[in-house]
Parts: C-alpha cells; sequence; structure tokens
C-alpha cells in the first residue's frame, strides 16, 4: 500500500486541537497505532491504561512517552476480580462457557474507563478495536475476520457518544503496516492472549486454583438417554460440541450435547444432535433500539459466538423480558450456554445482544 492511501488517517486538522482525547492504551499495536494517528490528525491527548489482573503492560507507558503525551492508570483491579473473574469461574461452576470479554467492556472498559477519562477531562475515549459507528450504532468492522463488535454489544448505549473507533475500517494486517510506517516501538507485537488472566492452554490449572478443586469435581458421560459411558473430571473442563477428549471408545464419533449441572453428568449424543433451530437469550441489552418490545417479532441476523457467521432469524419476546430467537434458513450447530448472542440488522449494525440460556 502505497503511503498516500493512509492519508485520510495522517491529515491534520487544526480544529482536533480543542478536542482532548484519552486513547485506551494496552501497549499492543492496536492502540498504540490509534494514539499515533491521533497525535497527527491534531487532538489533544492523553493515554490511559487500566489495571486489572496483570501489572500493566509497560509499553502503553512507553509510546505516550514516545508521542510526549501524560499517561494515567486506573486501578481496577478489585472491580474486574469481583465483575469479571468471579463471574468467569461461577459460569463455568454451573455448566456453562462463560464470555468474560463481554462482561468486562460493559462494566469495566466501557463502564469504568470511560468515567475515568472524562474525570480527567476528555471529550471521548478512543480505543483499537475493529469496529464502527454508524450514525451512532456499534457496527462491524471492515476486517470480519475480527469482528470485535461482538465483545462490546453489552456495554451501555449510551457511552457510544464518548467513544471513537479511529481504526475500525482497517484489517490488521494493514495496521502494522501503518504502525511501521509510523516508526510504532510495538508495530510488530504479537496479538495478547485470548483471557487477559488465564495464560494460554492452562485454564484447568486456574479453574482449579480459583474453586480450590470443586470444578474437578468428578461425574458420569452418559448418552440422551441414560446409559453410562464413563467418568468426566469435572464438567467446567468440556464444552458443547467437543468430541476429543472424552475418554470413551465408541463405534461412531460422540460429541457433548449437554453438561448438566443439575446431576453433574456430561450428555453425549450424534452430531445431528447439536443441531439447533432455537434458542433462549438473557440480559438483554439494547444498542439501536429504544425498547426491548422493539425487538418482538424483528427479523434480524444473530451470531453466537464471535466467528460465527451471520445467521437469519425471527425475535419473540418472551414474558419474563427474555428473547427466543428462532432460526428462519438452518438450523445452528452448538449452540453454548453462556456465550453471547448478537442481533444484527442488514446493514451489520448492532440491534441489540443477550447471553444464551
Amino acid at each position: 500500500m502505497e503511503n498516500r492511501e493512509f492519508e485520510k488517517y495522517l491529515t491534520y486538522n487544526e480544529n482536533n486541537k480543542k478536542i482532548k482525547v484519552a486513547v485506551a492504551m494496552s501497549g499492543g499495536v492496536d492502540s498504540s497505532t490509534v494514539a499515533y494517528i491521533l497525535k497527527k490528525q491534531g487532538y489533544d491527548l492523553i493515554g490511559v491504561t487500566m489495571r486489572t489482573c496483570n501489572p500493566e503492560d509497560s509499553d502503553a507507558k512507553k509510546v505516550c512517552d514516545d508521542l510526549g503525551i501524560p499517561h494515567y492508570v486506573l486501578d481496577a483491579t478489585k472491580e474486574f476480580k469481583t465483575v469479571v473473574m468471579d463471574y468467569f469461574v461461577n459460569e463455568y461452576l454451573q455448566g456453562k462457557t462463560p464470555n468474560p470479554c463481554m462482561v468486562c467492556n460493559k462494566h469495566i472498559k466501557f463502564g469504568m474507563l470511560i468515567e475515568f477519562a472524562r474525570s480527567l477531562g476528555a471529550d471521548f475515549m478512543a480505543t483499537g478495536h475493529y469496529t464502527q459507528l454508524k450514525d451512532g450504532v456499534l457496527s462491524m468492522g471492515d476486517d470480519l475476520n475480527k469482528d470485535q463488535v461482538y465483545f462490546l454489544s453489552q456495554m451501555n448505549k449510551d457511552n457510544l457518544k464518548y467513544v471513537m473507533f479511529p481504526i475500525g475500517d482497517l484489517e490488521k494486517p494493514k495496521v502494522r503496516e501503518l504502525a511501521e510506517q509510523l516508526g510504532v516501538r510495538v508495530y510488530a507485537k504479537k496479538d495478547s492472549q485470548e483471557i487477559c488472566f488465564v495464560e494460554d492452554g492452562k485454564l484447568k490449572e486456574f479453574l482449579l486454583e480459583q474453586t480450590r478443586g470443586k470444578a474437578g469435581k468428578k461425574g458420569n458421560i452418559v448418552t440422551t438417554d441414560g446409559k453410562i459411558l464413563g467418568k468426566h473430571n469435572g464438567l467446567s473442563f468440556y464444552t458443547i460440541g467437543q468430541r476429543k477428549g472424552l475418554g470413551i471408545a465408541q463405534e461412531k464419533p460422540l460429541y457433548v450435547v449437554e453438561l448438566d449441572s443439575k446431576n453433574n453428568c456430561v450428555i453425549v449424543g450424534d452430531n445431528e444432535l447439536l443441531f439447533k433451530d432455537e434458542l433462549l437469550a438473557r440480559d438483554i441489552n439494547l444498542i439501536s433500539v429504544d425498547k426491548v418490545e422493539e425487538l418482538d417479532g424483528k427479523i434480524c441476523w444473530a451470531k453466537t459466538r464471535s466467528r460465527d457467521r451471520l445467521h437469519k432469524c425471527q425475535l419473540k419476546l418472551q414474558e419474563n423480558g427474555n428473547i427466543k430467537v428462532k432460526f428462519l434458513e438452518e438450523k445452528v450447530r452448538a449452540i453454548t450456554p453462556g456465550q453471547g448472542v448478537v442481533f444484527y440488522d442488514e446493514e451489520k449494525k448492532v440491534l441489540g445482544s443477550g447471553f444464551i440460556i
């Protein structure tokens, strides 16, 4: 890509000097690049970083020093432990597969951190998320391999007016290219691990430690008609759709189709049983609509995981405020309780989201 193709990200505007922007700095390439391009555009910048489960990345401070902008740290360790980590562990103990990023974004990153940024006088908080705001509404970014709007869909929509996503229309390789061109010190830095408070590949050890062994409570692996096939090592270590690592030998492949926390059983069955034509969602958060009643009967598209494709569906509001999602064109495989379900309109703007029951 020639330099001029980055021109719109690097063009100075005198009027931006009057606008104070806090860049949410993680120390990674995305947020660091955002800081560099907003500096080029003339904004009055500060950097803000959250201290959550680990010591904050020193690269965030170094990048701020490179740019000559102030760097502030918000200590959110207590709230992060209560709101995110404890939720994460409790969901696993109930046989669910949680989505900690959705909860963190709602309460911590796009809750506490925005409040912190505004307390420092910022008009906006900018992040390196691959998402866009269209008409003030969360919308998918152009890099469909990194649909981060899925993880943001539980945030308070009132906070959207304070948010900027300067690289939401770029793909990750182009961000690295732009970062290298700008001389960003972390342009080649690897992406962060999947769950910031769990070392990659160490989920089992983490859950056993956090639950003092409760997560490892053994139980039966059973078929859908109740036949016992073997023992499991704790519901938390299995997920819907899993086939390998079950420790059972059968003539045909069997998959985890349900985690029965009441009876502490892993229920297995044929692959066909993983395909469902509907789901129920709770904790509905609204983005582009004002009342949940507006979703009743709505035909839209849904994702049941971040890397899922869009499935056409119709929403039905339940008396208790939950929403039933009926898939219209195809059944969806391995719908997993605890994960988020996000509703999009035909322009890929977010209508709202919930958590799968």
